[in-house]
């Protein structure tokens, strides 16, 4: 999925094609956490915390949620809001895409696409932490 996304001018994705696809990772990456948890029960604790303390696996959560529920109130795990703001990317070959940002609160803001990359590598962090046994 994530090859896809980070090479949607090579697929050809179209701009619809491309929303589903973030919305779908997102779903994804925060499905992680739930095989995490499943592979180390023992470790259910210390995910949950490293979660919580993370820049974008919080934010992932978030909007994981807001894709499955269209609205979340509760339980938010970021001060992350989604915004109007739209820009676009344009390719030198002519190719081009919407950007689309979140507010991460704080005066921060940032696109979905590095979010979801920010997430990837987190996540990858976590499971290596889990695997070595290193806390």
């Amino acid at each position: 999925m994530w090859n896809q996304i980070a090479n949607w001018i090579s697929y050809k994705t179209s701009e619809r094609q491309l929303r589903q696809q973030f919305k779908t990772m997102a779903v994804y990456l925060w499905n992680e956490k739930d095989w995490l948890k499943g592979q180390y029960p023992e470790q259910s604790k210390f995910i949950e915390n490293q979660i919580n303390i993370s820049k974008y696996m919080r934010v992932i959560g978030d909007l994981a949620n807001t894709v499955k529920h269209r609205n979340i109130s509760k339980h938010l795990r970021s001060e992350m809001r989604q915004t109007n703001y739209f820009g676009k990317v344009t390719l030198g070959c002519g190719a081009s895409r919407r950007m689309y940002y979140i507010d991460l609160g704080k005066g921060e803001h940032e696109e979905v696409y590095q979010i979801l990359r920010g997430a990837l590598e987190e996540f990858s962090t976590l499971r290596q932490r889990l695997l070595s046994g290193a806390k």
